[in-house]
């Protein structure tokens, strides 16, 4: 693996432990006055915006796009489904105790997570440039030499 991605993964990593908290105090403290599932799902959409903000700025430095939000919850859906898949077979296949697999499976599924997460939100960037939507900034330089090359 590249040193950039390393970087990136290591970073999305640490982005998941704080999604995680946040998701966690989110679904805590509205569990007082709402129904847990409630609680759940609005903890969970709260962390999915958080979780798409910060890997967008933080950890691919790239400006968020609608495009690329509608498409990041994929990472997400890939990351619980694979987990329970792995938790299923480790737990009633492989006798491993529930709350280590758990763990592990969480684990092992991460680097899915990351590389869908990474399309979802690249590709959601480089689609945006094709259609046109220019990105802000300055504009670069072309000098006359540049040009006729």
């Amino acid at each position: 693996m590249k040193a950039r991605a390393l970087r990136q993964f290591a970073v999305f990593a640490a982005i998941g432990f704080v999604n995680t908290a946040v998701y966690y105090a989110v679904y805590a403290s509205l569990n007082i006055w709402l129904p847990y599932l409630v609680a759940h799902a609005l903890g969970w959409a709260v962390s999915i915006v958080g979780s798409f903000l910060l890997n967008s700025y933080v950890t691919l430095r790239t400006k968020p796009t609608w495009r690329a939000f509608v498409r990041y919850p994929l990472s997400a859906v890939a990351n619980v489904v694979g987990s329970g898949i792995l938790l299923y077979v480790a737990v009633s296949r492989l006798g491993m105790p529930e709350n280590l697999s758990a763990l592990a499976a969480g684990v092992l599924v991460t680097p899915l997570s990351f590389l869908l997460a990474r399309w979802a939100i690249t590709s959601g960037a480089a689609a945006t440039r094709v259609s046109g939507e220019r990105p802000q900034g300055p504009e670069p330089q072309v000098t006359e030499a540049e040009s006729s090359k």
